[in-house]
């Protein structure tokens, strides 16, 4: 399984400033369901990526019985078509919040008086 993201900041050793005990690169990425997560980098595609580039990220389980995945950049994918299968994504997102609302209802938040 594979989830879209979009490149928010590169976190590389090469950049001013940063102290690194290894050569690894990690980008914080906005996925399509609002998460936001820090993933390393495929090392092929370290010297590739860019800030606001749509990339997909593996989301494989390590092995078939692990409930661990992943969780690693491993694709940049070009504007147009990134741009498309994210607003796909944001579609089907936008979908699921309206189908939970019906069945539950946002409550209020509940006030305590003392």
């Amino acid at each position: 399984m594979y989830h879209i993201g979009i490149v928010e900041h590169i976190i590389s050793p090469t950049h001013k400033g940063v102290e690194s005990s290894d050569d690894s690169v990690q980008a914080v990425i906005r996925m399509w369901d609002k998460n936001l997560l820090i993933l390393p980098v495929h090392k092929k595609l370290r010297k590739k990526l860019k800030k606001g580039n749509y990339v997909l990220n593996d989301y494989t389980p390590m092995s078939p019985t692990s409930r661990y995945r992943n969780l690693y950049v491993v694709k940049i994918i070009p504007s147009k078509d990134g741009k498309k299968i994210w607003e796909n994504f944001q579609e089907e997102l936008s979908r699921r919040k309206t189908a939970i609302s019906k069945i539950h209802p946002e409550v209020p938040p509940v006030r305590y008086i003392r």
